[in-house]
């Protein structure tokens, strides 16, 4: 049977099982580190949103944990919220005149109506008839009944989309941003409000956090990771989150912890109630949830703008190319190969280390715009070059059996048919041919820079190697490469940041001197990256 992909960031055999919740249990994600059910059991029950006592749920505690036991009880403190929300949002739009937006998952219309009252052009959609009925009724707005898709808003015509708490209800999460962000003009923001998988704390409460007590209910917890690569799919780039908590009286918050302990927070919320400690308000927030906004770009496919910024930077690390080069194209250079193919070839930075070892033809492939005009202007008068805007897998310059060494590094990451592009390359090798990859490794490594760079994914040694044995190729060399990167990786996706940076570079490409002759010899385990030789059979 073929794994279940992970509904976030697609990872088909990355599954460890997860909190058992009843009959449920969840699948938590290795890659990303997300949270969701089977998808035997990730199937939509529209009825449960549809329910009139949803948001008013006498049962909540005693007959499960669906819906809300009093929604419209903190109606106050959820509006300051959204308000804060909104606030966050027109910062990052900046100045501008009437806005227009569209709150997906909308329920009574709280945040509509608060967008009303800061001035936008705002309107809802909610699949619970009493809640649209309510938002019209009592708020004065705007909800449409029924999904996103049938909600009739027009695409690329708002400036912004919001959803709060909805993601973790739907089968599909990204299929669901994925139409959000068609509705979103060139620039506008998508705010994503949910619980957080990968937070200490979720994960320390294990099956009593009280969103995968919602099991049924709650089919998909994005982690941070899961959340940027289902966003980065939808070409959308990071624009910062933040941790959301609540504010709430203390005897609704008693209420909300009975999936802790159902028995002893039902006696507590009784006696709150009875009392007048129980009307104070609190703000409590466990990071467990956490609100993150996204915008739709505005300039190439997303991650181009990105790429192209820090090849340049990356142009200016001399040690790290020279060592990228060595460890990666210098051997089979050496051994003769004549006729050669970049694939990816950036702004030609690596090209002319390839060249200055004597190829007789090199033909280089790059479909950025931005990218290809770099390259020709770099490298186009040279006689030996040929220069195509090709991209995998359908690359008509990658002729058949036409290249002794076919090179590309950090391209495969960005290309979704994976296996044809690797199939593609391979064909373009002369029987004995090599074809040198360069990919980066690590999925737990996914993050924030990925991302912004428009990766599908990071590697393994298990999946490079099935997919070049894949494409009828002899693996003959696979490694880790550049463990002196992972730090800074790693404390760059912490910190959110959607690029390289100048400086961190510099002291990076500083360290490496040193560096270098040490990974040589103590091969570690582990890198950055993972670089493959692999030969087409005589």
């Amino acid at each position: 049977m073929k794994p279940e992909a992970c509904p976030a960031c697609g990872a088909e055999d990355a599954a460890r099982p997860g909190p058992r919740v009843g009959e449920r249990r969840f699948l938590r994600c290795r890659g990303c580190g997300s949270l969701y059910l089977p998808a035997a059991d990730r199937v939509h029950a529209s009825e449960i949103y549809e329910q009139g006592d949803y948001f008013q749920n006498p049962e909540f505690g005693s007959g499960g944990f669906h819906g809300y036991k009093d929604y419209l009880a903190d109606r106050v403190e959820i509006k300051a919220k959204f308000h804060g929300t909104l606030a966050r949002i027109e910062d990052l739009l900046g100045p501008g005149g009437a806005r227009r937006l569209v709150d997906v998952g909308a329920g009574p219309g709280f945040l509509v109506a608060a967008a009303r009252d800061r001035g936008w052009d705002a309107a809802g959609v909610d699949v619970n008839p009493w809640a649209a009925a309510y938002a019209r009724d009592e708020e004065g707005v705007e909800v449409r009944v029924g999904s996103l898709e049938e909600a009739g808003f027009e695409e690329g015509a708002y400036d912004a989309v919001t959803m709060m708490d909805v993601l973790e209800h739907v089968e599909d999460p990204a299929g669901l941003v994925a139409r959000a962000s068609s509705l979103l003009r060139p620039g506008g923001v998508l705010a994503v409000l949910t619980p957080d998988a990968s937070a200490p704390a979720s994960r320390l409460m294990g099956r009593r956090w009280p969103e995968v007590q919602r099991a049924g209910e709650h089919l998909v917890l994005l982690s941070r990771r899961g959340l940027e690569a289902v966003a980065a799919g939808a070409g959308l780039r990071p624009e910062g989150r933040h941790s959301v908590g609540k504010r709430t009286s203390l005897a609704t918050l008693a209420a909300d912890a009975s999936p802790l302990h159902p028995g002893a927070s039902a006696a507590a919320e009784r006696r709150l109630r009875s009392s007048a400690l129980g009307a104070r308000h609190v703000h409590v927030d466990p990071k467990m949830k956490y609100c993150a906004y996204f915008r739709r770009s505005d300039g190439p496919a997303a991650g181009a703008e990105n790429v192209l910024r820090d090849l340049r930077l990356l142009g200016r690390a001399g040690t790290l190319g020279d060592w990228m080069f060595s460890e990666l194209a210098a051997g089979p250079l050496a051994r003769g190969a004549r006729r050669v193919a970049e694939v990816g070839a950036g702004i030609g930075t690596f090209s002319e280390r390839i060249l200055a070892a004597g190829p007789e033809r090199l033909v280089l492939l790059e479909p950025e715009p931005g990218c290809e005009a770099e390259l020709r202007a770099r490298l186009g008068h040279d006689p030996r070059v040929e220069i195509s805007a090709d991209a995998l897998p359908d690359a008509p310059a990658l002729a058949e059996g036409a290249f002794d060494l076919v090179v590309c590094q950090n391209v495969l990451e960005h290309v979704e048919r994976e296996a044809e592009a690797v199939a593609a390359m391979a064909r373009a090798l002369a029987p004995g041919g090599t074809l040198a990859l360069l990919v980066p490794a690590g999925p737990r490594l996914f993050g924030s820079l990925d991302v912004s760079y428009g990766h599908h994914r990071r590697y393994d040694r298990e999946r490079l190697a099935a997919v070049v044995a894949g494409a009828g190729l002899e693996v003959r060399d696979l490694r880790p490469f550049n463990l002196l990167g992972v730090p800074g990786w790693w404390l760059s996706n912490r910190t959110g940041r959607s690029g390289i940076g100048a400086v961190p570079l510099a002291a990076y490409d500083l360290g490496a001197r040193a560096w270098r002759p040490l990974e040589r010899r103590l091969r570690p385990r582990h890198g950055l990256s993972l670089i493959c030789h692999a030969e087409k059979p005589a």
